[in-house]
């Protein structure tokens, strides 16, 4: 949900800028929103547009993506919002890459705005600041105001109970993706060059062995553009791409991606810390041996976004971790992958089941209302437009006639953006119209209106791999009492670190796998005992 873009960053006066208008927007109004619920506003339309009669601001905390307007008042489909319900809002964007550090001193000197908005609020912070009353519960207003957000509730209950606290109350909105929208809960898949496959005799792999004789065929005849070296297997980052599609393979993470490190033991009915299981130590075994044999992007652990789309671009990868090879590296190279289905340990076993699959509560730390809030209804009426489908067309979409159209076959983008007459990418030409390139927004991500990457018809070619065999039970991301928050603060912190830490020199080789034992040692340290003990309380809360 993160396309790569290629604009550059808030240069610091601006960033400057942004941190006087959050400060010139909070102001010292104590617990004002609760008053403001109790008494709603005679200006106020409690249906339909304008959500007010006379127009009001509201101020609204964000992250900037790079790949976003400068000025999100100048974005067609904000204004246009603005116009119909007369709500205008006072941004503080912050570059994306500093939010959250900004984010956490706004809250720690109480000099923050009305909402919070694209922040990327964690289940500690919304359990941390809910309980002292910094982030409303937002139920009450839900429940009366917004009639859109509460049909995707009640259409899918589980996303109800995974976005709710053990309090009891929601601190903050959601980010859904459609239940049905495979391509997006199923994002990522490993590909093989077809024509490399053909140029050494062999067919598409399907075990693990097959697919490390691919990848032995690849480094031995290196069938790059002349004076190149092919490069048999990379991702855009640290192997953890090539990782998570293992997942399956080596029977871990079965309880899907947004979960954690952990997933249902099978051996009984707690949790697992799969950092220390045994299918996590096979598949560090595998990885480094590719690894070792040069098999693996030596300088895989340097990796970003765009060295890795650099690389496919020059025709250089002979597989990779992604979601769509022609969406990164372009229709002459990336036409020429085909996904695998999920790999076998060897040809005696079964289909192993598709792990890496997300929850339909993608996130719930995108919009949450303060204390502060002179309006909170008027925000919550405001965001529950976009979990309605004609909110979602406007926020993915953009002005219809303009930069989207009605087609035969639902809609889709104007020549404008996918075929713009001064040459820019689809992202670069989406920027005068809409803001939800860069991910981390709250609302609702629909097929028909959604048109990034993982809707393309490569990703679904894909998705349709490997989705026959997904696993059926996806858990969100758990909630948290007050005082669990602040213990996984920095448990979460330390082991996150451990596990992050060893598996590239693992994978490296700097850290031999002989040493494995004194690895899992370290855990007990770093607090696992009392980690697992939280989780397992958070998981039996959340099945109820």
């Amino acid at each position: 949900m993160q396309p790569i873009t290629r604009r550059t960053v808030l240069t610091s006066a601006a960033a400057i800028a942004s941190t006087a208008a959050l400060a010139s927007c909070s102001r010292d109004n104590g617990g004002q929103a609760q008053d403001k619920i109790d008494n709603p506003d005679e200006n106020i339309n409690f249906e339909g547009m304008p959500i007010v009669n006379e127009t009001i601001t509201i101020s609204m905390m964000s992250k900037r993506p790079s790949g976003t307007a400068e000025d999100w008042n100048t974005v067609a489909s904000i204004k246009k919002m603005e116009q119909m319900s007369n709500i205008h809002v006072e941004w503080g964007l912050i570059p994306a890459e500093g939010i959250s550090e900004r984010r956490n001193l706004a809250l720690a000197s109480g000099d923050y705005p009305e909402v919070l908005y694209r922040t990327g609020l964690g289940a500690v912070d919304l359990a941390k600041h809910g309980a002292a009353g910094v982030l409303i519960p937002l139920n009450d207003l839900i429940a009366q105001y917004m009639p859109n957000l509460t049909a995707r509730l009640d259409a899918s209950p589980d996303i109800r109970k995974g976005m709710t606290f053990p309090d009891g109350n929601i601190y903050s909105l959601p980010t859904i993706y459609d239940p049905d929208f495979d391509s997006l809960l199923m994002q990522n898949q490993m590909w093989v060059r077809q024509d490399w496959l053909d140029q050494v005799g062999m067919e598409v792999p399907t075990t693990l062995e097959e697919f490390e004789a691919y990848l032995d065929e690849v480094k031995a005849a290196n069938p790059a553009p002349s004076g190149e070296t092919a490069i048999p297997l990379t991702d855009a980052g640290n192997a953890s791409g090539i990782y998570e599609m293992l997942w399956g393979t080596f029977g871990i993470q079965n309880r899907g991606r947004s979960v954690g490190s952990i997933d249902a033991d099978p051996s009984g009915d707690g949790l697992r810390f799969i950092p220390v299981s045994d299918g996590y130590r096979e598949a560090l075994e595998l990885l480094n041996r590719l690894y070792s044999k040069g098999l693996i992007q030596a300088d895989i652990f340097n990796n970003d976004s765009d060295t890795f789309v650099n690389l496919g671009k020059q025709g250089l990868i002979g597989a990779c971790a992604t979601q769509t090879t022609r969406g990164y590296f372009g229709k002459e190279y990336g036409d020429r992958y085909v996904p695998l289905a999920p790999l076998k340990k060897t040809s005696a076993d079964p289909v192993p089941a598709w792990h890496s699959v997300g929850s339909p509560l993608a996130a719930f730390g995108n919009f949450a209302v303060t204390d502060k809030a002179e309006h909170p209804i008027e925000a919550c009426r405001w965001m529950d437009y976009f979990y309605g489908d004609e909110g979602a067309r406007l926020f993915f979409l953009g002005i219809e006639d303009e930069s989207y159209e009605k087609t035969d076959d639902g809609w889709d983008f104007t020549d404008v953006i996918t075929d713009n007459p001064d040459g820019l990418t689809v992202d670069e030409a989406l920027i005068p119209y809409v803001i939800y390139m860069g991910g981390g927004y709250a609302g609702v991500v629909l097929e028909d209106y959604f048109k990034g990457m993982e809707n393309s018809a490569q990703a679904r070619e894909g998705t349709a791999a490997v989705s026959e065999h997904r696993i059926d039970e996806v858990w969100p991301a758990f909630t948290f009492e007050p005082a669990e928050a602040d213990e996984m603060s920095s448990l979460t912190t330390d082991i996150t670190k451990l596990v992050d830490e060893s598996r590239a020199k693992f994978i490296n080789g700097e850290l031999p796998l002989s040493q494995w034992d004194t690895y899992v040692g370290q855990f007990e340290q770093a607090g696992l005992p009392r980690y697992l003990e939280i989780q397992q309380a958070a998981y039996e809360r959340y099945v109820g």
